[in-house]
């Protein structure tokens, strides 16, 4: 380096100054730290002032940010040490003895903690249960059939009025299947884009009396982002035959009925103030519940808050209802005083970008206990719910 500024005088670099208090005033201290280069004028006061309170703002919120990152790190990892308790008692102690343990408190209160992803799979097969003693074997059964009404479809053979049926339900199921969760690309194309499709041509030789209906490939697909294609129609099936679904699938009014009453009984007692006002602008439950039951908000919600929502509902069906009435809570504030256009499209438009953590204590802070739905479920029998008809 001496070399290069050989006969010229050598600048000398600046030393970076002591630790000086900020409590001492002098122009000179204060240009030490925030001051310019040698040869340049130097800072006025109240601009070395500023300078120097600029930087110690600078420090402060870099030693903030060392804090924060250092207490996320510690509660992420406390995070991660609690999941893996989880999925131990979940994997050791309770699905081996299902049956026994599935009703107790330890179970349900470590259920409402939150399923971890690693055992959703498991619980959801389980919780769904196989009272209809389905076979993997007998799945397979089921689609080759469907494989066999697709090929008749592709040489245009239809003999009977089933085969019509089944054809259209083919039909049906090919223009559904781009618009299931249309930002996911393994749903677009790919191994479980055609399990999709096996699986619901499947449960359409299975159960021809239902065949295929709208809103259905959801059910399935949220399913088949969990499980294997043979547990996924055996949940179908028996998850459908249990539950509200098979109603809405089979478009039977009265039934259907039944359940809008239920939700619109809970509403009520609930949320009495927007129940009151919802009924003022004629926003009755038909209008924005039937797509949200129908699939079980996997339509509806953002991936992540279905999930979890799905997991709660396959604990009991009363939480079909706290969930519905949870995501009032979270609007209340827009939907109070809103027209029936902006009250109806915030519901059937619900926004991405819902804090999910709020979400879900909100549906748990609903008071709706198994009981209770019981009793009502067992009053919305006894009504005339024909008012409730479905939208076309």
């Amino acid at each position: 380096m001496k070399g290069i500024f050989k006969g010229k005088k050598e600048m000398k670099l600046p030393t970076a100054p002591p630790n000086i208090s900020m409590s001492m005033t002098s122009v000179d201290v204060i240009n030490g730290l925030t001051g310019r280069p040698s040869g340049l004028p130097p800072k006025s006061r109240n601009e070395a002032v500023l300078h120097a309170k600029q930087i110690a703002a600078l420090n402060a919120a870099a030693k903030k940010k060392v804090e924060t990152d250092k207490k996320r790190r510690k509660e992420e990892a406390e995070h991660e040490r609690n999941v893996c308790k989880q999925v131990g008692e979940w994997e050791n102690d309770i699905f081996p003895q299902w049956d026994g343990v599935k009703d107790s408190k330890r179970v349900r209160k470590l259920w409402l903690e939150g399923v971890p992803e690693k055992v959703r799979a498991d619980l959801w097969r389980l919780a769904i249960g196989n009272s209809l003693q389905i076979t993997p074997d007998l799945y397979n059964i089921f689609r080759q059939r469907g494989v066999a009404v697709r090929e008749a479809m592709r040489k245009g053979i239809a003999r009977t009025a089933e085969e019509e049926a089944e054809q259209t339900a083919l039909e049906s199921i090919d223009i559904d299947l781009p618009r299931t969760f249309p930002s996911f690309q393994f749903f677009q194309e790919g191994p479980l884009m055609e399990s999709l499709a096996s699986i619901l041509e499947a449960y359409v030789q299975y159960r021809p009396d239902v065949g295929y209906a709208q809103g259905m490939s959801y059910v399935v697909a949220m399913m088949l982002l969990h499980m294997n294609a043979d547990d996924v129609f055996i949940s179908l099936a028996n998850l459908l035959h249990q539950s509200h679904l098979l109603s809405f699938f089979r478009v039977v009014p009265q039934e259907i009925g039944v359940y809008l009453r239920v939700y619109d009984l809970a509403f009520s007692d609930a949320l009495p103030a927007l129940y009151s006002h919802f009924t003022s602008i004629g926003l009755h439950p038909q209008f924005y519940v039937y797509d949200w039951f129908i699939t079980v908000f996997s339509k509806s919600l953002p991936i992540n808050i279905a999930c979890c929502i799905w997991d709660l509902f396959l604990m009991h069906p009363c939480w079909l209802y706290k969930s519905a009435l949870g995501l009032l809570l979270h609007f209340e504030k827009d939907l109070v005083g809103g027209s029936f256009d902006a009250c109806f499209h915030l519901l059937t438009h619900l926004p991405k970008d819902i804090d999910q953590a709020r979400l879900l204590n909100l549906i748990k802070s609903v008071r709706l206990s198994r009981k209770k739905y019981e009793s009502i479920h067992k009053k919305a029998c006894a009504m005339d719910n024909s008012c409730f008809i479905p939208m076309a």
